[in-house]
C-alpha cells in the first residue's frame, strides 16, 4: 500500500487544529497510519472519504483496554496512542454534532482541556527552576565565568524563555477553549 510521511508541528493545546489537519488528509485520500516523535505523520493511501478525527487526552492509562473498547462500542475506530493522546476516527455522520464528537457533553470536553492544562503546568515548573537557578547562582558570579559558559547559558535561557512563552500561549488557548465550551452563546454572538 502506498504511504507518505509528513512533518507537522502542533503544540499541546493545538489538538483541534491537529484533528482538522488529519480530517483534511483523509478527505484528500490519506488516512493516518502512525505518528512518531519529531512530528512525523505516516499516512496510507485510501478512498477520499470524509472522516472525523478526534483526540482524547487520557493520563490514567490503567484500564486502557476498557477505555478503548468504550469508544469502539460508540463506533470510533482506535488508531493509535502517542504519549497520553489517543487517536480515534469514524466516518462523518449527517445525524448531529454529538455523533461526530468523541465527547457526549460539554463537561467532558472541559475535563479534557483541564487535564491538558495541568500537564502543561507540570512541564513549565522545571523551566522556572532553571531560570531561577541561573538568576540566583550564575549571574551574581559572572566575573568568574568564561565567555563560552556565558554564551551557552544565554542560549539556554533564550530556549527556556521560548518554551515558557509557548507554555503561556497554550494556557491562554486552553482557557479560551474552556470559556467557549462553557458559554457557547457568547462565541456565536461574536461571529
Amino acid at each position: 500500500m502506498e504511504t507518505k510521511v509528513m512533518k507537522k508541528f502542533f503544540g499541546l493545546a493545538d489538538f483541534v487544529e491537529e484533528q482538522e489537519f488529519l480530517q483534511k488528509q483523509h478527505k484528500a485520500g490519506w488516512k493516518l497510519k502512525t505518528f512518531k516523535a519529531l512530528k512525523k505523520y505516516t499516512f496510507e493511501k485510501c478512498e477520499p472519504v470524509e472522516y472525523i478525527y478526534q483526540l482524547d487526552f487520557n493520563e490514567e492509562g490503567k484500564y486502557e483496554e476498557a477505555y478503548i473498547q468504550m469508544f469502539e462500542d460508540c463506533g470510533w475506530e482506535y488508531i493509535m496512542k502517542y504519549q497520553k493522546w489517543y487517536y480515534f476516527r469514524k466516518a462523518k455522520c449527517d445525524v448531529g454534532e454529538n455523533d461526530n464528537s468523541i465527547f457526549s457533553d460539554a463537561e467532558s470536553k472541559i475535563d479534557m482541556c483541564k487535564k491538558v492544562y495541568k500537564t502543561q503546568g507540570i512541564a513549565i515548573f522545571p523551566l522556572l527552576a532553571v531560570i531561577s537557578c541561573w538568576n540566583v547562582l550564575i549571574i551574581p558570579n559572572i566575573d568568574n565565568i568564561s565567555i563560552w559558559l556565558i554564551i551557552g547559558g544565554s542560549l539556554c535561557i533564550i530556549l527556556i524563555v521560548f518554551f515558557f512563552g509557548m507554555g503561556i500561549a497554550n494556557f491562554s488557548k486552553l482557557n479560551k477553549m474552556i470559556k467557549e465550551i462553557q458559554n457557547p452563546l457568547d462565541t456565536n454572538e461574536k461571529k
